[in-house]
This record gives structure tokens, sequence and C-alpha cells, in this order.
């Protein structure tokens, strides 16, 4: 039986192209590396790629897979699963992504209300997002930030590009831009005043951009705190039965040793599901979970 192609990106050259086969093992092999700790600082290690690349092999000998292949496909799936992504965080609890359709589901009220403050979400009705939950274990946290950046060095070049600092270093370039404005702003307080009072009270160019860099530095820091304590307080949450009892009710579902691994995991970090989970009929139960099961 052929395997069934997805979009393939131009940036892969022709030599290659993707099947929706080949990017769940992709998907799932970079998952696992960050499971595993390669993903240091939002970053793979080059090791997790390549432990990517030799699985890739492995699966499809057939297929000139590489490094850069590899990175460039990656890449291209972020893209896609960021557009949809930053639409859908927004939706109300009707909106939910199915696993069996791989489409967003609502009922049409629902959609008429949700186009209406976001007209993008139309481009995504009874269009497949394959893979959504997977990507989403890799890339939601990078979208948390509003760019979809990874690390500090990409985080620094989107904000030198929101100030029109087309490279270089963003701090040197601020003093620059710093001392140029100074100077202009000090030749125009003398037009204004030469008052000692006057000079005292006004504030550098550069003293106002340290200050709102400080003020925003506070402002992040108290947003963390703040998900630090929600963290904490969420897995400090006690269990409503031992790990063992968990243990044995995923077993009795007869789940295939990943997805049994996936649901032990995801059932004794979250008692609040857990308690969802079990308070289903025992019949539907299996379904239930692997509708709900996040793909780490």
């Amino acid at each position: 039986m052929a395997k069934k192609r997805s979009a393939s990106n131009t940036a892969q050259g022709a030599s290659l192209v993707w099947t929706e086969d080949m990017d769940q093992i992709l998907i799932n092999a970079f998952i696992h590396e960050q499971s595993i700790g390669n993903r240091p600082n939002g970053t793979f290690s080059t090791q997790a790629y390549d432990n990517i690349v030799k699985e890739l092999q492995e699966a499809f000998p057939e297929k000139l897979v590489d490094k850069d292949k590899i990175k460039n496909r990656i890449k291209y799936l972020k893209k896609g699963f960021g557009a949809c992504y930053d639409i859908f965080k927004n939706a109300t609890s009707g909106f939910a992504w199915s696993p069996h359709t791989k489409m967003w589901d609502a009922e049409p009220g629902a959609w008429a209300t949700f186009i209406q403050a976001y007209p993008q979400a139309k481009d995504w009705m009874g269009k497949p997002v394959p893979h959504y939950e997977s990507l989403k274990q890799l890339f939601a946290k990078d979208r948390a930030n509003g760019d979809g950046a990874e690390t500090p060095a990409e985080m620094r070049q989107q904000l030198a590009q929101r100030m029109g600092i087309p490279e270089g270093n963003i701090i040197d370039d601020i003093d620059r831009m710093a001392t140029h404005n100074e100077a202009t702003r000090e030749t125009d307080n003398e037009n204004i005043s030469s008052s000692p009072e006057a000079n005292k009270k006004h504030k550098t160019y550069k003293e106002e951009v340290q200050e709102k860099l400080l003020k925003g530095i506070e402002s992040v820091s108290d947003a963390i705190t703040k998900s630090t304590d929600a963290l904490v307080k969420a897995h400090t949450a006690k269990l409503s039965m031992p790990a063992k009892e968990i243990y044995q009710h995923v077993n009795e579902l007869g789940l295939d040793p990943m997805d049994k691994k996936l649901a032990y995991r995801f059932l004794t970090e979250n008692a609040n599901v857990l308690e969802m989970v079990l308070g289903y009929p025992i019949e539907e139960r299996k379904e239930f979970l692997m509708d709900i099961l996040p793909r780490y």
C-alpha cells in the first residue's frame, strides 16, 4: 500500500518528497530527543540531530535523508503549526482538534463568532492539520513569547528587527543610537532652557532606554515567578491513588507499549485528568484517553 504524501516545501529540494509517515516518525524522534534532555536551552543538540538522522535513515533506507533536509523539514512543519496555533490558542472551549479528522471541529455558530473575531480562522475550516498535538509538544512554548523564537539569539535578532537594527550586537547598537539621540536632544534642551533645575530633571535618551529595558525585565521576571508558582502547585497536587494502581488501570486498557508509557506518565502528572478518565465508562475509556493523550 502506497504511503500518502504530504505537501513538501521547496527548500528541501526535489530529491526528497516527505510522506505523512515520514513526518510522524520525524516529529516523534524530535519529541523523544527533547524528552531525554537533548534540547538544552530550547535548541536541539548536535547529538539529537545525529540520532534523528540515523532513525530516519533506518526507517526509510530508500530516501536521501540528511541533517540539512531534516532541519529544513522541521522548520517547515514548525512554521505551518505556528500559523495555526497563533489563531486557535484564542479559541473558546467549543473548539477542538480531532485526532481522527485531523481538523478543527466546532458548531457552525461557534465558527461564525470566532471568524468574526479572527478572520484568518476561516482558512482552517475543513482543512486538515496533521500532527497538530505532536507539534504542540515541541513548539507551543516557543509561541508563548509571541515570536516563536527558540533561543536568546533569535529573540535578540527579532528585537533588533523591530527596532530597525538590521544586524550586529543589539546592545552596542542601542548605545550608538542613544549617543546620537542624546547629542541631538542636548542641543534641543539648550534652546528650551539653560536652567540647572530643568537640566537636572531631564532624562537622557540612553537613561530612558535603560529604564524601559529594566521595566521589561521586571515584567518578565514577575510573569516567570507567577508561572513557576502555578507549575509548582500543579505538580505538587496529590494523586487520588498510588502510582502502582494508576499503572494497573492503564495496563487494563490494552494499549501498545509506547502509548502505555505516555498514558501512565500523563495520568500520574495530572491528578484532575486521572479523575476524569476514571469517571468515563470502562468500555469507552481507551478511546477517550487516546483522544486527550498528548504526544510528549
